[in-house]
Parts: C-alpha cells; structure tokens; sequence
C-alpha cells in the first residue's frame, strides 16, 4: 500500500500560491486509482480560520479517489477548528486507523509548551496524549504519525521548535517503529534506537537545515511511502519525494 504525505501546506486565509500548489498534489493522489492512505500531517494552515480549513475539505471532496485521508495539527493549527470543519468528510482526525491491515497510532504534537525554553513553533505531547501512546505502542507494531519530528533532525535552529517533552516519548518506544511527520519543511531518514523517523518535504516551502538561521528553498511537493505488513511485521520504506519544482 501506498501512503502520500502531504504536509505543512500553510494556507493562508485566501487563496494563493499555496493552494496552487496543494491542488497539483491532490491531483497526482487521485490519479492514482488503487486504494491507498493520504496523510496531512499538520500546519495545514498558517491562520487558524475556518475559510482556510474548508478549502482544504473542499479540494479532498472535488478528488473521487481519495478515500483514505488522516489528519493532525501542528503548532500553526487549531485543533478543535479542524475538528468542527472537517466533520462528516472524508478528512479524519482520530487517536488510530487500520487500513488494509496497518494500524495507524496518530500522535497530537500541537500544544504548547509549558516552559519558556523553546521558541514559537514547538510543541508537547499532554499527559493524556502521552498515556494513550504508551498504551499504543506496547500492541501491535503500529505506525506512528506526528506533526513534530520525535527525533532532532538538525542540531541548530530547529531544535528551538521541537517537542518540549521529546525525552519522555523516545522512552515510550521500548520496541522498532516507524515514525512518518512533518515540520522540518525537508525530507529526512534518520534512524536512532528503537525509532525509525521519516520527515516530508512540505508543499509550501522548503528549509535549508544546514543554515545557522532559517532559510527558505523552493523545494517543494510530497513524499510517497511503501507500507507492507507481512507475518506480523510492518515495514514502511520510501519510495519518492515528488517535487513540484525541478
């Protein structure tokens, strides 16, 4: 099975480039006619409004082929704003899933610090969220889907908005699993203990990671995954990040 992440796609209140940009996308996962999982994995929007939101509902409804789609907020969402503009179509927003024999385990990284440590643009795990993953990952080996990278990609600058608790959940991971999310805006692979992270590119703009401070790219697009499970064991590998600019 095929998973398409699209992420950070950062809609701003009306219109623009960014929009453009999410349709290409959606239109390249619905010509693809096999039964696959669309995953946005957060900062959908850059203002939490609902005309932002239901253009996104808008442009999942007008794709026919589109049947599997999971989402989760970011650090620029508002959670409970998706929840009442994404209710009865075809964008879910749940704990977990199984589609076609995976189960999915989706982690909220959206709230707030409670510290003054991180910059604007971190997150947490709550205690709540924290104890229903510890409970998920001691079942099957599920594949865990999240806003904020679980592991630090770049020790500069991103690591200011990383997840506050980020200790307490590598703790939680006392097996291998998989972990697909976005906000890095840049494609990364890295694997450290039990945790395999895998980060997508974003739709809106890209980030120069190597840079001391933040620095856009254009690269932009989506990332496409292979998700097998065989005997018990599930292996999700990478096959392509479909860019939209060359």
């Amino acid at each position: 099975m095929k998973i398409y992440q699209i992420t950070d796609t950062h809609l701003a209140e009306t219109a623009d480039e960014s929009d453009a940009n999410l349709e290409k996308l959606l239109d390249i996962v619905n010509q693809d006619t096999e039964d696959n999982v669309l995953l946005l994995t957060g900062d959908l929007v850059n203002a939490a409004v609902p005309s932002a939101y239901n253009r996104i509902k808008l442009y999942l409804e007008r794709r026919e082929n589109i049947s599997h789609c999971y989402a989760l907020a970011g650090n620029h969402d508002d959670r409970e704003c998706m929840k009442a503009c994404f209710k009865n179509s075809k964008i879910k927003l749940t704990h977990s899933a199984t589609v076609h024999s995976i189960p999915f385990h989706f982690v909220d990284t959206s709230h707030k610090p409670l510290g003054a440590s991180l910059d604007l643009g971190a997150g947490r795990v709550s205690h709540k969220e924290l104890a229903v993953l510890k409970k998920a990952v001691r079942k099957s080996p599920s594949l865990i889907v999240s806003h904020h990278p679980i592991l630090d990609v770049s020790d500069k600058w991103f690591k200011k908005i990383g997840i506050e608790n980020q200790a307490q959940i590598v703790r939680c991971f006392k097996s291998k699993r998989t972990i697909i999310s976005g906000h890095a805006h840049h494609y990364f692979d890295i694997k450290a203990g039990n945790i395999h992270q895998l980060v997508g590119i974003s739709s809106s703009y890209g980030f120069k990671h190597e840079s001391e401070i933040p620095q856009r790219t254009r690269i932009v697009g989506m990332t496409i995954y292979d998700a097998n499970w065989s005997n018990g064991d599930l292996t999700v590998s990478h096959v392509d990040n479909f860019c939209l600019h060359n």
